[in-house]
This record gives structure tokens, C-alpha cells and sequence, in this order.
């Protein structure tokens, strides 16, 4: 046995990183697509309901955050909120009354 010849083997001196496609994948597949049907229905469905008439309070979700307006008319292509800003119908992931 002892004429067997000596293994040789490179010291590892690096980070590898070859998994991590696989291990942050859940964390990909979680994101939140948008529907755009799915969001002009809800948006249509909240200017048709009788409770809000002139004014409506609600949640808007965006791509990454959410904010709280006050909706009081709507475009082909926007919001307006009770502070006149525009808010593009394009960037909405979801909206619900708050």
C-alpha cells in the first residue's frame, strides 16, 4: 500500500455560488404578476358600486409597495386622486377599498 501514488487536490479558495439559482428560486416564483384584466374589472367594479360616489378610499399595490389615495375620477389611462395626482392605471398590481 505504500507504493500507491499521493492524490492531489486543489485547496478551494473561493466562494462558489452554483446553487443559488436553486435555493432563492421560491423567492422568484413568489413575485406578484400583474393582470391587467384582472385590475380594470376591479377598477371598473369600485366607480360602479352606489357607496362610492364621489370619493373613494382605497389600497393601491404596486410593484413594490402600496400606498392609500383617495380616488375621485378616472381616465382611459389614470387615476386622479383628492390631491391631483395622476396615478397610471399600467404600474397597478391591485386595488381594494381601505
Amino acid at each position: 500500500m505504500k507504493d500507491l501514488p499521493k492524490v492531489f487536490a486543489n485547496p478551494i479558495d473561493k466562494k462558489h455560488n452554483n446553487n443559488r439559482s436553486y435555493s432563492y428560486g421560491k423567492l422568484e416564483s413568489d413575485r406578484h404578476t400583474r393582470n391587467e384584466k384582472e385590475v380594470l374589472d376591479k377598477i371598473n367594479k369600485l366607480f360602479k358600486d352606489e357607496r362610492t360616489m364621489y370619493s373613494i378610499d382605497c389600497i393601491i399595490k404596486f410593484e413594490n409597495n402600496e400606498e392609500k389615495h383617495t380616488i375621485i375620477g378616472k381616465t382611459s389611462n389614470n387615476l386622479v386622486t383628492k390631491h391631483q395626482r395622476l396615478i397610471p392605471i399600467r404600474e397597478i398590481y391591485d386595488i381594494e377599498l381601505a
